[in-house]
């Protein structure tokens, strides 16, 4: 049985957060205060431009200039990729929380 870890409570009235969260009706302020983290809007276009541009580039005899736009392309897609694993370790944190419905800290 799991029981708050706060000592001031030591609730054993304990839900699962994502469950909890679920349960409560739209109009609730407390909707809003244990909402998931955000997914996030990942978008590789710009990084994979960048890298395609880098090449034309390079083709058409601008070696430095082709070979920095590819160096920032794939920097911009590293950027990318690491605030998406971010994210998903958020939003996989927040599924493996619970809340005291006793004191309302989550856990």
């Amino acid at each position: 049985m799991i029981a708050c870890p706060s000592p001031k409570c030591s609730s054993p009235n304990v839900a699962d957060l994502p469950h909890y969260w679920q349960s409560l009706p739209s109009e609730s302020p407390l909707k809003a205060k244990y909402a998931p983290p955000a997914r996030p809007k990942a978008s590789y276009w710009a990084a994979v431009a960048a890298i395609v541009a880098g090449g034309l580039v390079i083709t058409g005899g601008g070696v430095l200039l082709g070979l920095l736009l590819i160096v920032g392309g794939a920097g911009w897609g590293a950027v990318v990729y690491k605030a998406v694993q971010w994210a998903e370790a958020q939003r996989t944190a927040w599924e493996s929380s619970h809340v005291c419905l006793a004191c309302t800290g989550t856990f």
